[in-house]
């Protein structure tokens, strides 16, 4: 593999997707090779980058955290040295799921998961709104998840 994806590595890819707890034994025998080339092929699909990470998708309502919001921050000045303290900051929280740098009026799109309102209260106002660079900030709670962590079509 030199970058690019053969027919085999698609098929291999859009199994782990579906479920990256199945046995290369499975996987093999469902894109029609033998486990070692398979293993060969997930692992260098894995150094190339195409394979970031494995994680287990927990309910947020079973561990105690049913409050998903959306976070819109927009930043009151855009240097590179501002938008990255912004992110580290934002990697730093653990409330944060997920933090895109955007184009458009909003500088940011936090997805942030707390337990109720009153701690999304105190975690605004500890972690987002006290930041120098924050100019306003938005905020949409979730509803309902009607589609979370689909797969690429490839």
């Amino acid at each position: 593999m030199n970058g690019t994806l053969d027919p085999t590595d698609i098929k291999i890819l859009n199994l782990l997707q579906q479920d990256a707890r199945l046995e290369i034994r499975q996987i093999a025998g469902l894109v029609h090779k033998s486990a070692s080339p398979v293993h060969q092929r997930i692992r260098k699909l894995q150094e190339q980058g195409f394979i970031k990470g494995y994680v287990a998708v927990l309910d947020r309502v079973k561990i105690g955290m049913p409050l998903l919001a959306i976070v819109q921050v927009r930043l009151s000045t855009h240097t590179s040295e501002a938008l990255q303290a912004f992110e580290k900051q934002a990697a730093r929280l653990n409330e944060v799921q997920l933090c895109l740098h955007l184009s458009g009026v909003n500088d940011f799109i936090l997805h942030v998961a707390v337990r109720h309102t009153l701690a999304y209260h105190d975690f605004l106002m500890q972690h987002i709104c006290n930041q120098p660079n924050v100019a306003g900030v938005q905020t949409c709670f979730v509803l309902k998840e009607c589609k979370n962590h689909g797969p690429y079509v490839l």
